[in-house]
């Protein structure tokens, strides 16, 4: 079938009347909304050129890549895209997912056939000064997927996931190392009696605002940003829109003046959700010693009761999250000449 591509700048284009359903469809979580995609495009460093590929009218994947371009302010691309560059593909907010998905599942040969025709179709929309692709959070065995002959690979941070196949915590306690389970036990009881501390677990938009998200996130992003093209740091519209809907777990730790101390927010899914961020005030600015590892304890029981199959616990403490249980798939970026 004839493989076109829909082009469009979250700006200012309007939703595609099948986007919501497309989404749905492919299991993507809520950071690919429409409208989180244009909060997000608006804040970026970079346009945003978000692309759907359709067959015979009917979408079938998207792609969503920031347009790095060679002038050096973002100002610049205010009347249009630049002349040059290199397109950066990646998941709009959020470094545990790819910046590509198809629906239904196809299979490898299948998938570089779609993605072969979005480069063909891209470098005929950027235009001949735009020189290549860097791909991210490519897991082993996708190169082959990727078009292109020449490709450069850079390890990144290995990306941890969690299954959570028990019928209680007790369970995922008895797979830890007996010195972490201790203190993992010890921490969550004395947490748990502190009077000065209260603890939610639930519905972001019940527990926690866009701008309080925003605060605990600023010091913990900075910290953990990648190297390779950083982010920036989710802007409070998008966070405000993000923590208000109805896919986003919070777990939300405040003292007794009800101060946000600790925020966990959590991208929910039937299956696998992902643990989008943390953020902590630290003991010395009135916050408490301990929570980032508590986090993990409020979050294995949410998801255990909650009947997911697991959690993607994201980037960055490598080694403590496999202290955890969890198993660590590496990843790279991959940069491809046009």
């Amino acid at each position: 079938m004839s493989l076109t591509l829909q082009t469009l700048d979250p700006r200012h284009d309007p939703e595609p009347s099948d986007w919501e359903r497309l989404r749905t469809a492919a299991g993507q979580c809520v950071t690919w909304r429409y409208d989180l995609l244009r909060a997000y495009a608006w804040a970026a460093q970079a346009p945003v050129l978000l692309t759907v590929l359709r067959e015979e009218g009917t979408a079938v994947g998207a792609v969503s890549a920031s347009l790095r371009g060679v002038r050096p302010h973002r100002g610049a691309y205010a009347a249009g895209r630049d002349f040059a560059g290199i397109v950066d593909v990646h998941a709009p907010g959020n470094r545990s997912q790819k910046g590509w998905w198809f629906t239904g599942d196809p299979d490898a040969g299948r998938r570089a056939e779609l993605l072969r025709g979005y480069v063909r179709g891209l470098r005929r929309v950027t235009g001949p000064g735009w020189r290549g692709v860097v791909w991210r959070e490519v897991s082993p065995g996708e190169p082959a997927q990727l078009p292109g002959l020449l490709k450069a690979r850079l390890p990144t941070a290995p990306l941890a996931r969690l299954a959570t196949p028990w019928p209680g915590i007790d369970a995922w306690y008895a797979g830890l190392d007996r010195a972490r389970r201790d203190s993992l036990k010890r921490r969550a009881r004395s947490l748990s009696a502190d009077p000065g501390l209260s603890i939610g677990v639930g519905p972001a938009r019940e527990l926690v605002t866009g701008a309080e998200a925003a605060a605990l996130r600023a010091e913990n992003d900075l910290k953990h940003r990648a190297r390779l093209l950083p982010l920036a740091p989710l802007p409070l519209p998008y966070l405000d829109a993000l923590v208000a809907g109805d896919e986003v777990i919070a777990i939300a730790y405040r003292d007794g003046e009800r101060r946000l101390i600790g925020l966990s927010l959590i991208l929910d899914h039937p299956a696998w959700p992902i643990c989008l961020s943390w953020g902590a005030l630290p003991p010395e600015h009135g916050g408490r010693k301990h929570l980032y590892f508590d986090g993990y304890v409020r979050m294995v029981e949410w998801a255990i009761g909650a009947g997911k199959s697991g959690l993607v616990l994201g980037k960055g403490q490598a080694e403590v999250k496999r202290s955890l249980g969890a198993d660590l798939v590496a990843s790279s970026a991959l940069a491809v000449p046009f």
